[in-house]
């Protein structure tokens, strides 16, 4: 019995002698500094690789050069800035953006400590196996931790806002020594930079699958930008409608006192040449206030509560009478419209207009789609309103 007892005891010493050599051959085979056996990072093999060399391939080869492309719709105004920037092209309907941004980090720390987690799972008689064998007995996928370069592509994004996106300037319509000045207008266009972001968010995902997955040598990434381009309101070819005297009326206002002339002309001034653009009201009150000495008024004759009194401004009702009555001849919409307290001399009963603080006013909208230009003269003792505006403005005969 106890010979079977001594051979057993030295069968296990045997085995154990010669587990220790196959364990040290295989540290000294492999070596523990080394990643282990069957251990691919996003379809690299890896196994066999001292630290230094993981951290290269980590650092330097794990990431394929990458190219971002953003691609918007391709308007000729866009011509002259493609000119100014080297890395947009024009292809076909499109404008393209091309920039060699990595919109991709791997965090290093990270990413290595995976692969040394996934080397520690590897058993030593699985390193037996591969330093038998050749090969390993499993492989051991690991993937590399990517940050996605939210700020890297915002940059990208910027860049082609900066290089297509334009303000819409509006026609401009001027009357200027007699005649009606009008310059050009121009469309503008906007980015919808707001559904980019879902978009990147969605492609990013699908390329951190892609290049954790197996080895990638390039990468293009590309984006559509969809746009709005923005119209002008008021086009030169609209604007150069407004040619037709649409209606015209002149009061007269000989005799009156100095205060009163002088509120009369000033007031004249400051309607003279203003452009009611399509859809705009126009306040006569808000072009004229405040009544004051300092904006160019004196007291004059003017009605308060039904009797005759004397006020800053007394005499601006005159302005607005004349411009109302010169409206009645149009279509354009009056909005508002306030007769005085009593009759006035300069035009007949219930054609007045009165302006009294900010509960008395003249507006009417230009319900036309072209401009309407006002103009008023208070000279040589009268009052005259010329309205310049398009030919399906004008009313035909009007009577009282």
């Amino acid at each position: 019995m106890w010979k079977k007892a001594v051979i057993y005891s030295l069968i296990g010493l045997v085995l154990v002698v010669l587990a220790g050599g196959v364990t040290g051959f295989v540290k000294e085979k492999m070596g523990e500094d080394r990643v282990a056996p069957g251990v691919t990072l996003c379809g690299r093999d890896v196994s066999g690789m001292t630290e230094e060399e993981l951290l290269h391939v980590v650092t330097e080869e794990l990431l394929p050069e990458t190219v971002t492309e953003l691609r918007c719709r391709f308007l000729p105004e866009m011509r002259e800035t493609v000119e100014n920037f080297t890395n947009l092209t024009i292809q076909g309907e499109e404008l393209c953006l091309a920039v060699r941004i990595p919109l991709f980090r791997v965090c290093v720390e990270e990413t290595v400590g995976a692969v040394a987690e996934a080397s520690r799972d590897v058993k030593v008689w699985e390193r037996l196996y591969e330093a038998v064998t050749g090969h390993p007995f499993r492989e051991r996928q690991v993937t590399a931790v990517l940050v996605w370069e939210e700020d890297a592509f915002r940059s990208c994004a910027e860049l082609l806002c900066k290089a297509v996106e334009r303000e819409r300037k509006e026609a401009s319509v001027v009357w200027k020594d007699g005649t009606i000045k009008v310059t050009e207008s121009r469309r503008g266009y906007r980015l919808n930079t707001e559904n980019l972001w879902e978009e990147a968010e969605r492609v990013a995902s699908e390329a951190r699958e892609r290049l954790q997955e197996h080895p990638t040598e390039g990468l293009v990434l590309r984006f559509y930008v969809s746009g709005t381009a923005l119209m002008p309101r008021l086009s030169k070819e609209q604007a150069e409608k407004c040619n037709t005297v649409i209606g015209e009326f002149t009061t007269f206002y000989a005799g009156a006192g100095g205060g009163r002339v002088q509120n009369i002309k000033s007031g004249a001034e400051k309607l003279h040449g203003k452009v009611i653009l399509p859809g705009e009201e126009f306040s006569v009150a808000a072009v004229l206030m405040p009544f004051t000495e300092e904006n160019g008024y004196a007291s004059g004759g003017t009605y308060i509560d039904g009797q005759l009194s004397e006020s800053i401004g007394g005499g601006v009702c005159q302005l607005s009478t004349t411009l109302y009555n010169a409206l009645l001849q149009t279509k354009l919409e009056i909005a508002m419209r306030y007769p005085h307290s009593m009759p006035v001399g300069y035009v007949p009963l219930g054609r007045d207009a009165a302006i009294a603080g900010d509960y008395k006013d003249l507006r009417f909208v230009n319900n036309m789609k072209a401009p309407v230009i006002l103009l008023c003269e208070g000279a040589e003792e009268k009052v005259k309103v010329t309205l310049y505006g398009p030919e399906e403005a004008k009313r035909g005969k009007v009577t009282f």
